[in-house]
């Protein structure tokens, strides 16, 4: 028996949507498959989706947590990777199309999606977004014409 975990973009449940991001996710469906059949299916909050950093690793104890197995994912960034891998989690990438999570559970059930083995977008992506801006120091654009303002 397998359990697997699927990020989903709003309540959960086989016709909701997977939702690329990991650890921003809305919910997360764990599906139960046996022989290749699915058993069960239910449905969580994803506690780490207001995180102001760490929740990819939020998320993969989370998962981990409810006894998933393996996750099914459309992006994952390098901390949820390694936190996965520590956790013994397999991890197996979703095309990047809008797919119902039955979809996916199905092409992953007829060996059609690949294991991730290591991040596939960089950190914080589908973040919080916290620090943007000017990016740092000296957003003025170099016109302050120096000490006489460029007048005679």
């Amino acid at each position: 028996m397998v359990v697997i975990a699927i990020p989903s973009q709003s309540n959960g449940g086989l016709n909701d949507n997977l939702d690329p991001r990991f650890g921003r996710c809305q919910s997360f469906t764990f599906v139960t498959v046996n022989k290749n059949q699915i058993k069960e299916v239910k449905t969580i909050p994803n506690p780490a989706k207001q995180e102001m950093g760490g929740a990819g690793i939020i998320a993969s104890q989370t998962v981990y947590n409810e006894g998933a197995n393996e996750v099914i994912v459309g992006n994952l960034g390098p901390n949820a990777i390694n936190s996965l891998k520590s956790l013994n989690l397999k991890a197996f990438q979703a095309p990047n199309n809008i797919l119902t999570i039955k979809e996916v559970v199905e092409m992953h059930l007829n060996g059609k999606l690949n294991m991730l083995d290591a991040p596939n977008v960089g950190s914080h992506y589908g973040g919080m977004g916290g620090m943007g801006g000017m990016g740092g120091m000296g957003g003025g654009g170099g016109r302050g014409g120096g000490r006489g303002g460029g007048r005679f």
